[in-house]
């Protein structure tokens, strides 16, 4: 089976979009099958085409043993509605031209969301290339903008919408991270089409760092401390603030320390609001590569699965929260729905409601007080995430689907 892959997220661009759809390129590779990526040349997050990407309006190069064709889009450091729009729209007509350049047909074409747009480049391709489509949905856009505010003029919703439609009902397959997803798309689209959950997930030999703790722990001198992190994305989907609540009111017990670990727009803010409350148990650390954010988890003793506190997010299930069980610590998740469900079948950790800093003051003081019991959800979480959630199993899953769907 020969398959082409649309996404416009895909490594050397960091993250887990990227990240994910590197393993379902490997895990069809694994199975037996052929496989082209398309995708745009790295900008993220800075927003600027990285320099040895800039020659020319394709780059064809090989990642990881697989033909990618890279594509120029449109980029901007300073991000708004216009822009992100731009940047979306110039990625799905880029990619169909990227299409019309592979060499040979295609048994099926994979076009991976978000945005909504790629399904538009993947049913395209699909009809160039005389394949089946498949659409791979992680974010269900325009809700997800509408709940937010992002999206609220009457025209501009009614007009995604239709998008959306048309996209789901002309997909061979479609495949998403959660049941609500899938739940989502069958109202949308045609209950006759093939669906399958295909969960993100992650990498459990990534995150078995337990060598790297003291090292760690001794580098950032919280050697004979109870440390709580945060690693990821600091932005406002992730309702962050309340961490710094947390830190305040656990100011007196010395033992505690948090460290928030990346980047993101929110984070300067929550260095001067840390500052302000002249909070002494806050440490900040920038972003650093998959490994090494590993090792830092591995040197926790509780890490953190939050969102902002919102109805919408109740559908997703943040792939932090598979990264996390994997490193055999205990997570406190702040996300209700379906991730709360996995973790509570994993008895990996403990939910607190989203926001809330008192709350999740509280969950951390139990912690403190019961650490063997927070060694054993960790364990626990571990086992459930290497059984249960690994990107090769996922992989597999997608394999197969398609597999299914090309036979058809």
């Amino acid at each position: 089976m020969r398959v082409l892959l649309i996404s416009q997220y895909f490594p050397p661009e960091t993250g887990g979009p990227p990240n994910r759809l590197l393993s379902i390129a490997n895990g069809l590779r694994e199975a037996g099958h052929e496989v082209h990526v398309i995708a745009e040349k790295p900008n993220h997050p800075e927003g600027v085409i990285r320099e040895d990407y800039r020659e020319g309006v394709f780059d064809e190069r090989t990642y990881d043993g697989i033909p990618v064709t890279y594509t120029w889009v449109y980029t901007d450091p300073e991000k708004n509605f216009l822009k992100r729009l731009a940047f979306y729209l110039s990625f799905m007509v880029m990619a169909v031209v990227g299409a019309l350049r592979t060499k040979g047909d295609f048994d099926v074409v994979l076009a991976s969301s978000p945005p909504l747009f790629v399904g538009l480049s993947g049913w395209l391709a699909a009809r160039l290339k005389d394949a089946k489509f498949v659409f791979d949905v992680r974010d269900i856009w325009p809700e997800v903008a509408v709940a937010m505010g992002a999206l609220s003029n009457p025209a501009a919703i009614d007009l995604a919408e239709r998008l959306e439609q048309f996209i789901y009902n002309r997909a061979d397959g479609i495949t998403a991270v959660t049941t609500s997803f899938c739940d989502h798309i069958q109202e949308v689209a045609s209950e006759q089409i093939p669906m399958r959950r295909v969960m993100n997930g992650t990498m459990p030999d990534v995150f078995r760092q337990d060598a790297q703790r003291q090292e760690v722990r001794e580098k950032l001198g919280v050697d004979d401390k109870y440390v709580v992190t945060y690693a990821g994305n600091h932005g406002l989907a992730q309702g962050l603030p309340h961490l710094i609540e947390a830190a305040e009111l656990l100011q007196e017990n010395e033992d505690v320390v948090f460290l928030l670990l990346g980047s993101g727009p929110v984070k300067d803010k929550l260095v001067r609001e840390a500052d302000s409350r002249e909070l002494d148990n806050v440490l900040f650390s920038d972003r650093v590569p998959l490994e090494e954010a590993a090792a830092h988890m591995a040197a926790s003793d509780v890490l953190l699965v939050p969102l902002e506190d919102h109805e919408i997010y109740r559908q997703f299930i943040p792939s932090k929260l598979f990264d996390s069980m994997a490193s055999g610590r205990p997570v406190l998740l702040s996300v209700d729905g379906e991730a709360r469900s996995i973790l509570e079948e994993a008895e990996g950790g403990l939910y607190y409601p989203a926001e809330d800093g008192k709350a999740l003051a509280e969950r951390i003081e139990w912690l403190v007080e019961h650490p063997e019991e927070g060694k054993k959800m960790g364990k626990n979480g571990r086992t459930y995430a290497q059984k249960n959630c690994s990107r090769a199993g996922q992989a597999q899953k997608m394999a197969e689907f398609l597999e299914q769907i090309s036979d058809t």
